[in-house]
């Protein structure tokens, strides 16, 4: 009865498991690591997931879902065709697949999986996402904030360091001050934003490209919008290797090109660059460390392939930006290291993983001041080292009061 850890990414998701000692990602049936974090419905109404889904999201929009991660603990529906699912129903169908893989490829059924969460997603985001594994049939007793796992998977053995974990997806940002000694790896403090990711670059491109031809994005169709997006993807992701690309779709019969470099993307994404300074600002204030502290920055993230996004980081922080060459497999590695902890296995058994609490806890109290608006009492402060246990004794209003009176 095998154990796994589930990277469960807002454009991408991967399964690992701990085997002779080291993490091993798993395999889909194409052979891929990567499998997208796509969901569709066929014409006969089966659910189809992965490569085929996001293939169909240009030719089938109305039966295709993605980027639902963002919406995970919240009562929004996704409607495909008929059908209205909740976001944690539709990666209920991604997790499904990967255990799937993971059981074909491991020979033995899967009855538990760790899965990795944004490290700001919230008590509800976080319950949602238990759900979706309840629904998939699998055990999830653990969920592992992803920059917590890149630590496990970017620590140096015999090493201390005091590292920024930088986080950037497609569709969440998460930033971790981290320090290692002996075989303590230590989460110092943490901050993100869930809605900044590869997406945004993205959706600056196309606005420029609509721009240009004089397109109202609101009139867009779900199909030409998919095509100028997946154009625009494809472009940003040519400006890896390459100086140059050009963004070419045909939408409302009409050809569009739109030459691309990445001084140009720099200009068209500065607003989105931008907001990558407050959560890591956050993180290093909240640590109590100075930046002269920091010994680098660890890039993590499909969206870190972006040259622009290394540029900037090394203007703003100006200590070594690094990567292992593999940005968005990082946190499923980790993951797989985490299993090997858990199951007490190998070299990794010993390894401990400190971790907090990304927000504060906080209990309605009552407002002798106005008391149309209730106070918020805290707890458990955030960056409060976790496990945590905190009893204080609060009491009601006046005496004999059997209900709230909070409105």
């Amino acid at each position: 009865m095998a154990i796994v850890g589930i990277d469960l990414g807002t454009t991408n998701s991967l399964v690992t498991a701990f085997i002779d000692g080291k993490s091993v990602l798993i395999p889909n049936a194409y052979n891929e690591v990567l499998t997208p974090s796509v969901v569709g419905l066929s014409e006969s109404g089966e659910i189809i997931v992965g490569k085929m889904a996001r293939e169909r999201l240009i030719t089938y929009p109305d039966l295709t879902a993605s980027l639902f991660k963002r919406e995970m603990g919240t009562d929004k529906k996704i409607r495909l065709g008929k059908r209205d699912l909740l976001p944690e129903e539709l990666s209920s169908f991604i997790l499904r697949q990967l255990l799937e893989d993971a059981k074909k490829f491991l020979g033995e059924p899967i009855t538990e999986a760790v899965v990795s969460v944004p490290a700001y997603f919230n008590a509800n985001q976080r319950a949602a996402t238990k759900m979706a594994g309840t629904l998939s049939g699998v055990t999830v007793e653990r969920l592992v904030n992803e920059p917590s796992a890149a630590a496990l998977a970017c620590r140096q053995w015999n090493k201390d360091e005091t590292f920024i974990v930088f986080d950037f997806g497609g569709g969440t940002l998460d930033v971790s001050v981290v320090e290692t000694f002996d075989n303590v790896i230590n989460i110092c403090a943490i901050s993100g934003n869930n809605f900044l990711g590869g997406i945004d670059f993205d959706q600056s491109i196309v606005g420029a490209v609509c721009e240009q031809y004089g397109i109202n994005t609101k009139t867009l169709s779900k199909q030409d919008y998919q095509i100028l997006l997946k154009a625009a993807e494809t472009a940003k992701i040519q400006l890896q290797d390459s100086d140059e690309s050009l963004v070419t779709a045909t939408i409302q019969n009409k050809k569009v090109e739109f030459p691309l470099d990445n001084s140009l993307l720099f200009r068209l994404s500065h607003r989105v660059l931008e907001r990558l300074k407050k959560p890591i600002q956050s993180a290093v204030q909240d640590s109590g460390l100075q930046a002269s502290d920091i010994d680098k920055c660890i890039l993590v993230g499909g969206s870190c392939h972006m040259p622009i996004v290394r540029d900037y980081l090394e203007s703003l922080l100006r200590v070594p930006v690094t990567d292992s060459g593999e940005v968005d497999k990082v946190v499923a590695s980790g993951l797989g290291i985490y299993v090997g902890i858990k199951g007490r296995s190998g070299d990794v058994k010993d390894l401990v993983l400190t971790d907090i609490c990304p927000f504060s806890l906080n209990t309605s109290v009552y407002n002798h001041q106005n008391a149309a608006k209730s106070l918020a009492h805290t707890m458990i402060p955030r960056n409060t080292a976790l496990p945590i246990s905190r009893t204080e004794p609060l009491c009601t209003v006046s005496p004999g009061q059997r209900r709230s009176i909070l409105k």
